[in-house]
């Protein structure tokens, strides 16, 4: 944004913006300008070429189509700048600082949200996003209602009844309860070289106010990411369906073998309206990480108990 020059004294003892910022107004016509009581940009931006050309009549050269060719205008609204916003003592932000403690996959360790209106802190481990969300919906409109803090007493607002507080944050309306690699339907994270890559994903709509609530559409696009310093991510493939209600909804996708090394299972899921158009725009989109999956360098073979094992066994993280 422009930053508006100091106002400088004119002829008459008035204020007035520097108008030779401006190209084809020079001292004459700014002095002319401020005596006719056009003062700042913002004067000059609410008038009209004709408005202006009259009020420099009798200066040669000066017309209203020199002034719209010249864009004295347009170039005295771009140094007014926006008009300043109207002051609303209802009006006050409410500040929140949101932290996170990431593990070299960049997976979400610990959340930390600091509420500046109380000065309190809410820690929780790993990355729980129906959690944030609900703290933000709880704590917004209580902190936008409650009275300036003078005590340590009122460090603590009571928020308004349930029934009136406004919804201020779309509530989550999708749940990824599940992303593992299987074999026979059992969940496993060891994989032989040449196997393919059996996942399940397990979703849930959650209760919503939008007026998709009862059924949704979505699709997953799942992939490996690599986990030995390049985080490339080896699609394994997308699956997509319905979710009626908040019942669970489990789906199996097999994907093509992974090279040997360490992988984690990562999926981007967008949710659509029921019976949306194939060119419509998801209305709810989330990342999730699911399991790690380890591939041995040798084939394995069954153990007596029925454990996989390898000949090259890698130990990763758990």
């Amino acid at each position: 944004m422009p930053q508006r020059d100091r106002p400088r004294s004119n002829p008459t003892g008035q204020p007035g913006d520097d108008f030779r910022r401006i190209p084809g107004i020079g001292p004459a016509l700014e002095r002319r300008l401020h005596d006719a009581g056009i003062l700042t940009y913002q004067d000059l931006a609410d008038r009209t070429p004709e408005e202006i050309a009259a009020a420099l009549a009798n200066v040669t050269g000066v017309s209203a189509e020199r002034i719209a060719g010249q864009d004295w205008i347009g170039q005295a609204r771009q140094l007014a700048g926006p008009p300043p916003e109207a002051s609303d003592p209802s009006q006050r932000y409410a500040s929140f600082h949101v932290e996170f403690l990431l593990d070299p996959d960049l997976g979400v360790r610990r959340t930390k949200v600091h509420d500046h209106q109380t000065d309190t802190d809410d820690v929780w481990p790993g990355w729980d996003e129906d959690r944030l969300l609900m703290l933000l919906r709880d704590r917004v409109p209580a902190a936008a209602m409650q009275e300036p803090i003078t005590a340590a007493a009122d460090l603590q607002p009571t928020a308004p009844p349930a029934a009136t507080l406004p919804s201020v944050l779309p509530p989550p309306v999708l749940r990824v309860e599940e992303l593992i690699v299987v074999r026979d339907e059992q969940r496993g994270d060891l994989r032989r070289l040449d196997e393919p890559t059996s996942i399940r994903l397990t979703l849930r709509a959650e209760p919503s106010d939008t007026p998709h609530a009862a059924t949704v559409d979505f699709t997953a696009d799942i992939a490996a990411r690599s986990k030995l310093g390049d985080n490339q991510r080896w699609p394994l493939g997308s699956t997509h369906g319905a979710i009626r209600g908040d019942e669970p909804l489990s789906v199996g996708l097999t994907g093509p073998p992974l090279r040997p090394g360490l992988y984690r299972l990562v999926a981007t899921v967008a949710v659509y309206p029921a019976d949306h158009p194939p060119e419509a725009e998801p209305f709810y989109r989330r990342d999730a990480s699911g399991d790690l999956i380890q591939v041995a360098n040798a084939p394995t073979q069954p153990a007596p108990d029925g454990d996989m094992t390898s000949s090259n066994s890698y130990q990763g993280e758990s």
